[in-house]
C-alpha cells in the first residue's frame, strides 16, 4: 500500500449492512504534473457480481475527483477479462498500451565479463531515466521504487554506470532492468541477471507489467528462462 501511494480516504467500498462487499483502492500521484489516480485494486464478492458495482462506485467517487482537480484515472486488467473491460470502456477509459508479465526460473549464464557489477546504495534516476526506452507501469516506477527500497545492482565499465536492476529479494520480483544503448548486446543485462540469480538462489521469480513495446527485451528475457505467461491492458480515462 505504501509503494503504491494508496491513500484509504481516497478509496471507496460498498457495504451490506456491516459487510464489505465490493472496494476499489485508489493510488494517488502527480503524473506530468496531473493528479492522477491509479487503481491498484478492485474486488467484489462473488455473490454480487454482475450488478455493476464498480461503475456505481466510480459514479459515487467522481465528484470527490472533481472536488480534488483529478486528470486522469489509471487502471490495469487482465487481457482475457473481457467482462471487465467492457466495464471500464462504458465507463469512459480506453485501452493505452499492452503490459507483460513474466516468471520462471532464471536460466542465466554469464559469458562476458565486460562489465563489473556491484551494489547501488541510492537510485540514480536520472541516469536510470537515460537508459529507458520505455516507461514502467505504476507498481515500478520511480516513486514506487522509492517507497519500496528495492536491492540496486550497478553494471560498470571503469567508473561509468552502463546499466542497472532493481529487484526485491523477498517477494522474488524483478521491477526495472535497462542497459544503456550503446552498451546493449554485449552480455550486461545477462551479467545483471545472472548476479540475481546467485543472491536469489536460483529460485523462481517475476517481472510484472513491462511494455510490449520493449520487444528485444521480451525475447532476451525469454532467452533467460522466463516465460511470458499472463498479459494486461492499461487503461485511462481523461476527466
Amino acid at each position: 500500500m505504501a509503494s503504491e501511494n494508496i491513500l484509504l480516504e481516497w478509496s471507496v467500498g460498498v457495504f451490506k449492512e456491516d459487510l464489505l462487499i465490493a472496494f476499489i483502492m485508489h493510488g494517488v500521484r502527480s503524473v506530468d504534473n496531473k493528479t492522477t489516480v491509479y487503481n491498484a485494486g478492485t474486488g467484489v464478492l462473488p455473490e454480487y457480481r454482475g450488478q455493476g458495482l464498480v461503475g456505481k462506485m466510480y459514479d459515487y467517487i467522481q465528484p470527490f475527483f472533481e472536488d480534488n482537480q483529478v486528470k486522469q484515472l489509471v487502471l490495469e486488467v487482465i487481457e482475457s477479462n473481457q467482462s471487465a473491460i467492457r466495464a471500464y470502456e462504458k465507463n469512459g477509459f480506453t485501452i493505452q498500451r499492452k503490459l507483460l508479465c513474466f516468471d520462471g526460473k532464471l536460466q542465466t549464464t554469464a559469458l562476458s565479463n565486460i562489465a563489473y557489477v556491484e551494489p547501488l546504495h541510492e537510485l540514480l534516476w536520472e541516469t536510470f531515466q537515460s537508459f529507458w526506452d520505455i516507461s514502467p507501469s505504476w507498481q515500478s516506477d520511480a516513486p514506487s521504487m522509492d517507497e519500496a527500497h528495492p536491492v540496486a545492482l550497478g553494471a560498470f565499465i571503469g567508473s561509468e554506470l552502463i546499466g542497472y536492476i532493481l529487484f526485491g529479494p523477498i517477494n522474488k520480483r524483478i521491477y526495472q532492468m535497462a542497459v544503456a544503448l550503446q552498451y546493449r548486446r554485449k552480455g550486461i543485462g545477462t551479467q545483471l541477471l545472472a548476479e540475481v540469480q546467485q543472491r536469489l538462489s536460483n529460485e523462481k521469480v517475476q517481472l510484472n507489467n513491462m511494455d510490449e513495446a520493449a520487444e528485444n527485451l521480451k525475447i532476451f528475457l525469454e532467452k533467460q528462462g522466463l516465460t511470458n505467461n499472463i498479459n494486461q491492458f492499461e487503461m485511462i480515462k481523461n476527466l
